[in-house]
């Protein structure tokens, strides 16, 4: 279940990122490395260049090459390696893609928010931004990250908002 809802989630930020309903699976998807870095294109503004093979080489490559672009633009990758997206590792993709979101989504939403307030902890920083993305659906109150979200109203709220 956690991971169909991270799954959800991600493909609507995926899509909400690119303009692109080229995302099936994420799982399967990204394991070439082709998406994933079709996605840093888009998140970065700059073109990347793909290795077009089908062999585990080529998508190791791709995947390796997307992780290095990460890693100079300071996103965290606390031990996820090529061969666990090449080998479509659910929890290391999920990983990556929510490191991804917040590096690129949350972070930059709530830097102004949360530069008078000196805050470092990431999870107040996403339930600050969850709250902001939500805060014009009157029926929706994020207090935490449990309870929260268990009737799917925040969830919901959360995706409209950016769709």
């Amino acid at each position: 279940a956690d991971f169909r809802v991270g799954f959800e989630l991600t493909k609507a930020f995926v899509t909400f990122q690119c303009g692109r309903r080229c995302i099936e699976d994420i799982f399967n998807d990204f394991r070439d490395g082709r998406k994933l870095l079709e996605l840093l294109e888009c998140l970065t503004g700059q073109k990347i260049a793909k290795e077009k093979g089908s062999t585990r080489v080529h998508a190791l490559n791709n995947v390796n090459k997307a992780l290095q672009i990460l890693q100079r633009n300071n996103v965290d990758l606390v031990n996820i390696g090529s061969s666990d997206i090449v080998d479509g590792n659910h929890k290391l993709t999920l990983g990556l893609i929510w490191n991804i979101i917040l590096h690129w989504q949350v972070k930059d939403v709530m830097k102004n928010i949360m530069a008078g307030l000196q805050q470092t902890n990431s999870e107040k920083i996403l339930l600050s931004w969850v709250r902001q993305s939500t805060r014009n659906y009157p029926q929706v109150n994020v207090i935490n990250f449990t309870s929260s979200w268990s009737d799917g109203l925040a969830f919901n709220a959360l995706l409209h908002s950016h769709r």
